[in-house]
């Protein structure tokens, strides 16, 4: 496997974090993507594989041509509030950006509220992506890196800067679980105009961003346990829930995994994959 990233050019801050690599064989057929506190653009360098949409509460399979999107070029997903569904190809070879929750407006003026639960063709939001795939076919790390950054760049709108209390809000629920009255009073506005900024710059409320950076704090730390810990009481005392039934509920509408599944499964194959989970079949 070959994984490698690098933080953006300072030329692309704060809109975007980090980019990155992968050239893999993947661990199993199918990958359980889960919400996280950024949003991702993704350009395709192998076969064609496809997203799948997490199937109906109760179902127990889904076949991968049931409400999927085969992704060839590659795809901007926007703030998710539940898992997507990967159906690899025999190779991964991608390169991707991670955007922070309000990047997507440095490069168009679409509302990223048309983006929240929703993965595009990248070409509908950054124009020119298919060319950029056709000059990496082969490319090694910082080549890539340096065609996608200029890519970006190159997209900027002039003269566009983020709201710093849009800034401030998402780095500070990103970290700690904040109350969104108190974070509104520090940034010396009130709730309701923090929830508008943000759904203005980031496409989701402070709530629902917070929700989000909750359980993606989480799993990271799950992922991590040692094994034979206790999912239920260990994630208790991870995150704030009030109890275990709540924290069941919202931990499967957030992965498609009950705690005691997703220990089972991420222990099997390491920490590093707490938030691209492998799994051999498509569940709910």
């Amino acid at each position: 496997m070959l994984y490698e990233e690098c933080p953006a050019p300072q030329a692309l801050q704060p809109f975007v974090t980090r980019l990155w690599l992968v050239r893999a064989e993947p661990q199993a057929r199918f990958e359980k993507i889960l919400p996280g506190p950024e949003a991702h653009l993704i350009l395709n360098l192998s076969d064609p594989y496809r997203l799948i949409n997490p199937p109906e509460a109760g179902a127990v399979a889904a076949s991968p041509e049931a409400g999927s999107t085969e992704v060839s070029t590659g795809f901007y997903a926007g703030l998710q509030r539940s898992y997507l569904i990967s159906e690899n190809p025999d190779q991964l070879f991608n390169v991707g950006a991670r955007l922070t929750p309000f990047g997507l407006a440095a490069f168009t003026s679409q509302p990223p509220s048309l983006f929240q639960n929703r993965v595009v063709d990248a070409e509908s939001v950054f124009p020119g992506f298919q060319d950029l795939r056709q000059s990496l076919a082969n490319a090694e790390p910082e080549q890539a890196f340096t065609a996608l950054s200029t890519f970006l760049q190159q997209r900027l709108r002039p003269g566009y800067q983020a709201d710093p209390r849009t800034e401030k809000a998402t780095e500070i629920l990103a970290r700690d679980d904040v109350e969104i009255s108190v974070l509104a009073a520090d940034l010396g506005i009130s709730a309701s105009t923090l929830e508008r900024i943000m759904m203005r710059d980031c496409g989701a409320t402070a709530k629902a961003y917070s929700d989000v950076c909750r359980f993606n704090r989480m799993v990271n730390q799950a992922a991590a346990l040692p094994k034979g810990s206790v999912p239920g009481r260990e994630l208790l005392q991870l995150a704030d829930y009030y109890d275990q039934p709540h924290l069941i509920r919202s931990f499967k509408r957030f992965s498609g995994f009950t705690p005691t599944e997703y220990m089972r499964v991420v222990q099997s194959y390491g920490a590093e994959y707490a938030t691209f989970v492998p799994v051999d079949e498509v569940i709910g």
